[in-house]
């Protein structure tokens, strides 16, 4: 695992000044090590997390034959067998990581060596032959990269977008996007390879660019290369049984897979569904289970240990718990949290993986996780909401009446989310059509909050343009059962804007790799492939994954109820007097002040201070806003 950065420039030779610089401000993502390269058209820069080859490896590697050069960050879960059959085609290698294989599956077979790459990655090879750059993503986009072209300097890529703001140069030609903040308030994450600065985009899964002397300074080359909506529409005629044994077996497989490393291991353990499937398999494969890390809360609505404790007690597992601080500590690490966000996401469960990275790597430099199975499988309560809008017509009228209900017959609780929150989100998705309503179930400021919210803001942003973006991924699956729809969009959207985004972030910021066995692509093309009735009906989701682990677990962790991974950010922002109080100082600076009607951010406060609404989202949100300006110094940028 790594970082890598970079300039391409055909008309003079680029900087690798500026590619070290970039490289340096990224070494949270590899402190093992660090190498640059540099001719006539490229300067690459690339950190080190040693996971495979500790010794050898290094970045950026040459191949001795072409002279192509590469720069890789991630893991190739099936290098073993790539490299096999490259050796019987008459490569040479000299050593033993993925990274060779990569650059020789490029030498072979061209762009199509994405087809054949299993895992997390993105990498960036200079064809010296060709002259060209070419550039790659994993296909769900667990591994991230921005890229811009900039004025002085040419063609920039890096892992992260801090890299590029730390150097004046580059951060005086970036201008904030506001309409990207307009979907941020909305969506807490962004979409469409959007990022917070109209300059700089992001990559999207599945892609490829390749750049060279014809297109440079043009339209860049951005193609697909894998497409999740053939596997959807592509049913298997397998019976519940015949699809719950391979699923049985793709699961295994892909955990056998991510096992291999040359350092410890481990695995987060919630007490779910999802991360108890995984310890259910490690101990199967291997007796001697790496050991198990779970995040541990004074507030009990929001404490899983017990839950974690009773799968560790029952499969033998070492489980380490770790103590979230609230004291000062917590405060004091607010900037760092949101500096490892690298940009605003306002998912409150950000602050909980991140402490357990934090805590976990000292024990466990490789970890292993659930995430990808609730949108492979139907797990998370918008598909139960989405069943039960199949039951209400579309609402019109713009009476907050039916609002003001749940409000008064359910106490705000700061729960991880509760109902009064759930049913007043359901009720605001009636007003739209069904597949908006299933974006905006995890809406945090509507359309008609963000008027009263911004106040020197341009009216004709204040909109919901990314729904656009929803309907043209509608459209690829529209003769789907709705729920496929709808898992597919949030393969689209959620998952890697959201989720993948969070996981590594949080665990690369403190230099421990994350592996997701759900996401292995043979398992989620299988997946799709299977009838909705297999994964989730009104009664219970998560179906066939259930089926599969019924007969292991103890009962009352299958019949408990999905919690997620959230965190008592509401009631810190109430009981945590030091942590109010940055608050309250965020929100009041002289950006938000300006960007915002300082009356209704008031408003917001008070309301969650006096527990009359749960503004928990709402708050969260704006103070990552606020403090990620404070850290790059963006107050101008407005």
């Amino acid at each position: 695992m790594c970082s890598i950065s970079g300039i391409c420039n055909f008309e003079k030779k680029p900087s690798i000044e500026i590619v070290e610089l970039m490289t340096k401000l990224l070494s949270h993502r590899g402190p093992d090590d660090s190498g640059f390269f540099q001719n006539e058209n490229v300067s690459f820069g690339h950190n080190r997390l040693s996971i495979i080859d500790l010794q050898n490896s290094k970045q950026p590697m040459k191949d001795n034959l072409n002279k192509n050069i590469i720069i890789f960050n991630g893991e190739i879960y099936n290098f073993k067998e790539l490299k096999s059959d490259l050796q019987s085609l008459g490569h040479k290698f000299e050593t033993e990581g993925d990274t060779e294989v990569v650059l020789k599956s490029y030498n072979q077979w061209g762009i199509e060596c994405l087809k054949k790459l299993e895992g997390m990655f993105v990498f960036c090879i200079w064809d010296n032959k060709k002259k060209q750059l070419f550039i790659g993503r994993d296909k769900f986009g667990e591994k991230p990269l921005f890229y811009y072209f900039s004025k002085k300097y040419g063609f920039m890529f890096s892992s992260e977008i801090k890299s590029f703001l730390q150097v004046k140069e580059i951060k005086d030609e970036l201008g904030l996007n506001l309409d990207s903040i307009n979907q941020y308030l909305s969506l807490n994450y962004l979409i469409n390879n959007k990022t917070f600065f109209n300059e700089i985009k992001s990559l999207s899964p599945a892609s490829y660019i390749i750049l060279n002397a014809l297109n440079f300074k043009k339209e860049i080359l951005i193609k697909k290369y894998w497409f999740l909506e053939e596997y959807f529409k592509k049913k298997t005629k397998d019976n519940f049984n015949q699809a719950s044994e391979k699923i049985d077996f793709l699961l295994e497989k892909s955990i056998k897979q991510k096992m291999f490393s040359n350092v410890e291991n481990g695995v987060f353990l919630s007490g779910g569904i999802d991360s108890s499937a995984i310890s259910l398999k490690l101990k199967k494969i291997d007796n001697h289970i790496m050991s198990a890390h779970n995040i541990l809360f004074k507030e009990k609505k929001f404490n899983e240990s017990a839950d974690a404790k009773i799968i560790a007690d029952y499969l033998n597992i070492n489980l380490n718990h770790y103590e979230v601080p609230i004291n000062e500590d917590l405060t004091n690490e607010f900037p760092k949290i949101i500096d490892a966000m690298d940009q605003p996401m306002s998912d409150t469960s950000f602050v909980s993986t991140y402490y357990l990275s934090k805590y976990s790597k000292k024990k466990s430099k490789v970890v292993l996780s659930g995430d990808g199975a609730d949108e492979l499988f139907g797990g998370y309560d918008t598909y139960k909401a989405d069943i039960y809008r199949k039951f209400f017509p579309r609402i019109s009228f713009k009476s907050n009446l039916l609002k003001e209900i749940p409000n008064k017959i359910f106490k705000t609780n700061l729960r991880k989310i509760g109902m009064e929150y759930k049913i007043n989100k359901f009720i605001n998705g009636l007003h739209f059509k069904d597949h908006h309503s299933h974006i905006l179930w995890r809406e945090i400021f509507s359309y008609e909050e963000k008027k009263k919210l911004f106040n020197k803001f341009d009216k004709d942003l204040i909109n919901h343009n990314f729904l656009n973006y929803v309907d043209r991924q509608i459209q690829k699956v529209k003769d789907l059962h709705y729920l496929d729809q709808y898992m597919y969009l949030d393969f689209k959207t959620w998952l890697p804007n959201d989720i993948l985004y969070k996981v590594d972030r949080s665990t690369m910021y403190n230099s421990q790799e994350s592996r997701l066995p759900f996401l292995d692509s043979e398992l989620v093309e299988y997946v799709c492939s299977l009838p909705v009735e297999y994964k989730i009906n009104i009664f219970e989701r998560k179906k066939i994954l259930r089926k599969i682990i019924k007969s292991s677990l103890p009962k009352s962790l299958l019949k408990k109820k999905k919690s997620g991974f959230n965190t008592p950010i509401g009631l810190w922002l109430i009981n945590n007097k030091q942590f109010k109080d940055m608050s309250h100082d965020l929100l009041s600076t002289k950006f938000m002040q300006d960007l915002f009607n300082y009356d209704e951010l008031i408003n917001i406060w008070d309301s969650h201070q006096n527990m009359k609404i749960d503004q928990t989202y709402k708050i969260f949100n704006l103070i990552s806003l606020s403090q990620w300006v404070i850290n790059n110094n963006l107050e101008n940028k407005l």
